[in-house]
This record gives structure tokens, sequence and C-alpha cells, in this order.
């Protein structure tokens, strides 16, 4: 059986920078388990540069993916055969795992796609980011940059069940409808088309209080130069590529001591041994349909790699994900 992947010939700017190819079955190994994968999510990533940073993939690697797979051998204590799990398996069909970094799904994480979006790391992303990192408190006006991807709408989400107030931002009107029809949010600020500073002064006359921020770049500049933030504010960076928080907060005027205001940058790792906790109030939201989600799957490991561009351009309009 051929095992069909997505590997890396150069850091990826177009589809072509990355190949399907066929490589043979994995081999198994005492200890270890064997999975095929269902789902898989497309998140961007960041190559090594000149064979540097031997923590990220460089070309010939297969490209970096979390899935949903079902065990079909295994040689391991907990994961058995029929076993659906998430792991980092990478853009392809078939994956060997010995356990690391990956887990059983909970019963409550239907339909399983949703292990890697609302009920998954995006979504816990946003849940810790907001309720621990930024300490939300009822009342907060909460500013959230990509707010129809995963992360964006669960933040926005939990801060207005919360008692805050949720502001959208999304690079589109069809983004900002559903952000506001279906994620419920307060308000929504269609950055392609609206005048974001005349905006968030219509919105937010008194600041910002979290600035949950999904992109990095120009946006996060844009609201913290234009003195957007309220004093206490807390940026949380949940970006693949974060600014340097203190050269951000002085080009926006905020000094230290003087403003109270705080750039904090979500690690996740720093909260799994609390995914219960995530897991029990947000599958509870998801169960009751308190908690909106949207994906954008497309069938069929032939179809990431465009995918996977168009989502790392920003194209995307939900969870990027592939169907295997």
């Amino acid at each position: 059986m051929e095992n069909l992947q997505i590997r890396i010939k150069r850091p990826p700017a177009s589809p072509a920078d990355l190949e399907l190819v066929a490589a043979p079955r994995p081999l198994l190994t005492n200890g270890s388990f064997l999975a095929r994968a269902l789902w898989l999510a497309l998140d961007p990533f960041r190559c090594a540069a000149n064979g540097t940073s031997p923590e990220l993939p460089r070309a010939g690697d297969v490209v970096p993916a979390r899935g949903v797979a079902q065990v079909i051998e295994s040689r391991h204590d907990v994961f058995e055969v029929g076993s659906l799990v998430e792991l980092d398996c990478g853009l392809q069909q078939l994956c060997v795992s010995d356990g690391r970094h990956a887990r059983l799904l909970h019963p409550g994480q239907t339909p399983v796609s949703t292990a890697l979006g609302v009920l998954g790391a995006p979504g816990m992303a946003a849940y810790f980011g907001l309720l621990h990192l930024g300490r939300l408190r009822r009342g907060d006006v909460v500013l959230v940059s990509a707010a129809a991807n995963a992360a964006g709408a669960m933040a926005g989400q939990v801060a207005m069940l919360k008692g805050a107030r949720a502001i959208g931002i999304a690079g589109t009107r069809e983004k900002c409808d559903w952000v506001m029809r279906h994620a419920r949010f307060s308000a929504c600020i269609n950055h392609g088309a609206d005048n974001l500073h005349a905006r968030l002064k219509q919105l937010a006359p008194r600041g910002i209080d979290i600035f949950f921020d999904n992109t990095g770049g120009e946006l996060p500049e844009a609201v913290v130069s234009g003195g957007h933030l309220a004093a206490g504010a807390r940026l949380v960076q949940n970006s693949i590529a974060p600014h340097e928080a203190q050269a951000l907060l002085s080009r926006g005027g905020y000094h230290p001591g003087a403003n109270g205001v705080e750039v904090l940058r979500l690690r996740l790792h720093d909260y799994e041994h609390r995914r219960g906790e995530f897991l029990r109030e947000a599958i509870a939201w998801h169960g009751a349909g308190r908690i909106a989600s949207k994906e954008h799957v497309v069938d069929g490991l032939a179809n990431a790699p465009a995918h996977l561009l168009l989502a790392m351009q920003g194209g995307n309009f939900g969870r990027p994900l592939v169907r295997v």
C-alpha cells in the first residue's frame, strides 16, 4: 500500500512549491501505531532558512499538519486498532506515532473534524488566551482579528459568553456577515472596505481592553499605533510571527509603567495540562448550539497545496481542512 504525501520542494509561495509523492507504507516498530488520516488541518508554517533551525521543516520534508486519524495497526499499549486519535501526522495518508503528542478523541468531539478546530487547538488557544492569559473580565471590550477563522470566531464567542463585548475584524463583507449572524459578535469591521480607525473610535470610544490578534503584521501595528488600546489593555498574540513587544508598544506611544499595557505571547503547550477544563466547557457550549464554527473543506491530498497557499494568504473562509 502506497502512502501519498505532500512534501516541501522550497519555502511555499505557490502550490508548485509543494509536491504530491507516493512513498512506501510506513514501517511499524514496537511501542508505536500506524494510523490512516481522516482529516488534516492546514496551518501556516515557516521553513528553516539555509539549513538552520533544526526544529523547522525544510525542503524534502512532509508538510507539517495536525490530523484526526484511525489506528489500523498497533503495537502500543494505549492506542488500539480502531481508535480515533488526534496527532501530528503531516500531510499524508498514513503516519506512524509512538504516542507522544497524540491523544484519543473525546466522545464529545463530534463531528470529529471539530477536534482540529473549535474543539481543538484553535478553540483552546482562544479559551486560554482570553480567560487565563488575557484575564477577561465581564464588560471588557475585546477586539479580535481574523474573526472568521477558528481561533478568532471562538475568541469572540467566549468573550460574549463570559459577559464581555466582542468586535471582530475580517477581510470581506461575507466574513463579517457570518461573524455577526452566526458567531454573534457585537460588531465586525470589514478591513477591506471600512476605515479601521474611524470604526474603532465609533465602536470602542474608551479603547480596547483585550486585543486577540491572529494575524501579526500590519493590522496590530495599525491598532496599536492608532492609540486604540485602553489603559491596562492586554494584547494577546496568537500569530505565527509575533511582533517584538516593546518596539510595538513604543511605536504606539505606550511606555512601561505609564499605561499598564501588556503584550502577551500565547504558548498553547503551557495549557496542555488544563485541556480537560477547556473540553468540559467548550463541548457543553458546542452541544447546546452556543458556539458556531465554519469549516473550509477540500477533498483529497491532491487539492491540499492550493488550499494551504490560500490559507497562508488569508483567503480561506473558516477552518481550512482536507478530508482524506
